[in-house]
């Protein structure tokens, strides 16, 4: 078994590259909201969208394991995109306009990671 360490062992490439695709990926779902839904603009930013929020979901699943046991890690960054896309699929069959749903699930991804983003350097802790 692994021991475990606290989270300061997680690159910060990690970190910068789920940001980084979380805001391009949710910013393409919004765009794809603006244009025309039968076009071919639309037809290549939802995939190339939802590959990068994947990508962002896989990369914090794998932050938010605090053990360097290798296989805990991958299935937990497994485990959190098929958990957030089987809800969002659920709320998306549920709505009466798909679309909409797609442009704020993007807006939120996108702004959250926008804002992570820009956040620098660790964020203070109180101490007693």
């Amino acid at each position: 078994m692994g021991r475990h360490v606290d989270a300061a062992g997680i690159p910060i490439r990690l970190r910068r590259a789920a940001q980084i695709a979380g805001l391009l990926g949710g910013a393409a779902w919004v765009f794809a909201y603006f244009l025309p839904h039968d076009g071919a603009a639309a037809g290549v930013l939802l995939p190339l969208g939802a590959a990068l929020l994947t990508l962002a979901l896989f990369a914090l699943g794998l932050m938010l394991v605090r053990s360097d046991f290798l296989a805990l890690r991958v299935f937990v960054g497994i485990a959190l995109p098929t958990l957030v896309w089987g809800v969002f699929g659920l709320v998306r069959g549920a709505a009466s306009d798909p679309s909409l749903v797609d442009a704020a699930f993007g807006a939120v991804i996108g702004v959250v990671a926008g804002l992570r983003l820009s956040h620098h350097g660790p964020a203070p802790r109180a101490t007693l």
